[in-house]
């Protein structure tokens, strides 16, 4: 019983698991010889989130997975049998995956709050960098048990959750380094800010935001109409090839990269310029 995290597509075909959660990368996948959970690649993108796939018994099998996120947890604690039973929280959990985390103003009080209890918890954490393959059973396990208790009102996590988003909207102003009437560029350390669309300083709503996250050495892209007119997944493509992301609303460069500082802040001000220029050129997909 092992959950193998594989950040790069090359690396992931060296493995031959036994289940497969979100191992996707761009349009690659890798599956599992018993399951394959996947929601994003061509061929299962009418399958539900692997967090909504329900309790299993029996199975101790090796687990791959290319990232961990919340939906990717869900889904190797159900492999396992040990999923927290709470159909809120991971209907919330699926929805944040397929729609990105700029619409968590959409869910339900209950699933919000849990939500951002996790996310606090998680922000509290210091990081391991997945580099290459890794074994991250523990890692999995523990955010399992630490589900359980947001589940069961822990209310030290339900309160530091509050805390987390009230001190992550103060920060977000503090990580804005440019903005016109399409796109607002940040840079952050680990704050989230692929939902500041409101601008202060303009009063209104800006539609695209693109961020430099440093500590994931990632870009990210997301549109305030949810990828309506300009889809985040062509947009990273376009620029990176695909390995990049799926979702329409927001999308990001492959995981893996491997660019130094001055090279992937290079690729924010293409692709920031790259975003400006579909909406000065009054362009609609």
């Amino acid at each position: 019983m092992k959950i193998i995290l594989a950040n790069t597509y090359e690396k992931a075909s060296q493995i031959k698991p036994d289940a497969a959660v979100e191992a996707e990368y761009g349009e690659q996948i890798i599956r599992g010889a018993v399951y394959t959970l996947a929601h994003h690649a061509d061929g299962y993108k009418d399958q539900p989130a692997p967090c909504l796939f329900p309790n299993q018994i029996g199975f101790d099998g090796d687990i791959l997975i290319s990232h961990i996120d919340l939906d990717t947890i869900g889904g190797c604690l159900a492999l396992y049998g040990k999923k927290p039973e709470d159909p809120e929280f991971w209907e919330a959990v699926a929805f944040i995956d397929v729609n990105g985390p700029q619409h968590v103003q959409e869910l339900s009080t209950g699933g919000r709050e849990k939500l951002r209890a996790y996310w606090g918890y998680n922000n509290s954490l210091i990081k391991n960098k997945h580099i290459g393959i890794c074994e991250v059973t523990d890692e999995i396990l523990q955010s399992g048990l630490v589900i359980q208790k947001i589940i069961d009102g822990d209310p030290f996590l339900l309160q530091q959750g509050e805390q987390w988003e009230r001190e992550t909207q103060e920060a977000v102003d503090h990580c804005l380094v440019s903005e016109n009437e399409y796109i607002r560029a940040f840079e952050t350390s680990g704050v989230f800010c692929n939902s500041a669309y409101y601008s202060p300083s303009m009063k209104k709503i800006i539609p695209a935001v693109i961020v430099l996250n440093s500590k994931m050495n990632a870009i990210i892209i997301s549109f305030a109409d949810g990828g309506k007119r300009f889809s985040a997944s062509c947009a990273v493509k376009k620029l990176w090839g695909e390995l990049a992301g799926v979702h329409e609303g927001i999308a990001g460069s492959p995981r893996g990269w491997n660019l130094n500082e001055a090279e992937i802040r290079g690729e924010f001000d293409r692709a920031a310029a790259y975003l400006t220029s579909l909406y000065v050129s009054n362009v609609s997909e």
